[in-house]
């Protein structure tokens, strides 16, 4: 099977491709029609964007390009922390739905754990009942984010999606959304891009006589992960998924745990809501 044809199970029973396609920081200047097209053709079906990304028009008029039928597609979507009462919740949906020129979104997160996340999950549960969603989850979610959202969650999270990459493996994190059924998602897979500075990764990939990043998504694809790689180049698009004809043995899994420990992005209980 190819990385891009394996899906994963939600607790709602709805499927995730396990490998998709990452858009932060892509817009219509810096190649987002590009980079989409290249996925689709490529075999893509999973694309993960943002409110706060800012291109979710141009997506639209990117996929509209492509000419695929939307039930192909998995798009997820999250809702910026500044949205997150209730009421502006709900507006933003309908915001994201019209932005992306969707009937429905596949899923949808909440982005970061502000102060008022449990009200921004509200909204999302309703948007489930409503037929707006399909599935919804959480991002950047610690332990105790997640505690105290199971607890009064009437629709529980299908999925967190958090910085995760050999350079912060977060062991615990990754066991407490396990044992709460909740699929793991890494953002930073790349280390942020900083994969090719790393000796281990730098020494496998010539190894197995793959790129830095391929290394790095095949680590995290062999944790069970799902991983959304982005790139502006369309070459660098096909190149991310072509990780499936390798195995990394126990030995590079446990040499790439040598690797030390860092958090690259921002900490989820010191940022900037």
């Amino acid at each position: 099977m190819k990385v891009l044809d394996k899906k994963i199970e939600f607790n709602d029973g709805n499927f995730i491709p396990q490998v998709g396609l990452g858009t932060s920081k892509l817009t219509k200047q810096s190649g987002i029609v590009d980079s989409i097209a290249a996925a689709i053709k490529e075999g893509y079906r999973h694309i993960d964007t943002a409110q706060i990304y800012g291109n979710q028009n141009q997506l639209a008029e990117a996929i509209k390009k492509t000419n695929i039928n939307r039930k192909e597609l998995f798009i997820t979507s999250k809702i910026w922390n500044s949205d997150h009462a209730y009421s502006d919740a709900v507006k933003a949906i309908d915001r994201i739905l019209e932005e992306l020129e969707l009937d429905y979104i596949d899923l949808l997160l909440v982005h970061w754990p502000t102060p008022k996340r449990l009200e921004c999950w509200k909204a999302l549960e309703e948007a489930v009942e409503a037929g707006k969603v399909k599935s919804i989850g959480i991002s950047n979610f610690l332990e105790e984010h997640i505690d105290e959202l199971m607890k009064v969650a009437k629709i529980k999270p299908v999925i967190n999606q958090f910085e995760l990459h050999p350079a912060l493996p977060c062991h615990s994190l990754v066991e407490h959304c396990r044992k709460n059924n909740i699929v793991v998602e890494s953002w930073g897979t790349l280390i942020r891009g900083k994969c090719f500075e790393v000796e281990q990764i730098v020494e496998l990939a010539k190894k197995y006589n793959k790129t830095p990043a391929q290394i790095c998504l095949r680590w995290a694809y062999q944790l069970g992960y799902v991983v959304i790689p982005k790139s502006s180049k369309p070459e660098r698009v096909v190149d991310n998924s072509n990780f499936g004809d390798f195995e990394l043995t126990k030995e590079d899994m446990d040499y790439i745990s040598t690797i030390k420990e860092y958090r690259d992005g921002p900490d989820p209980n010191n940022f900037e809501f």
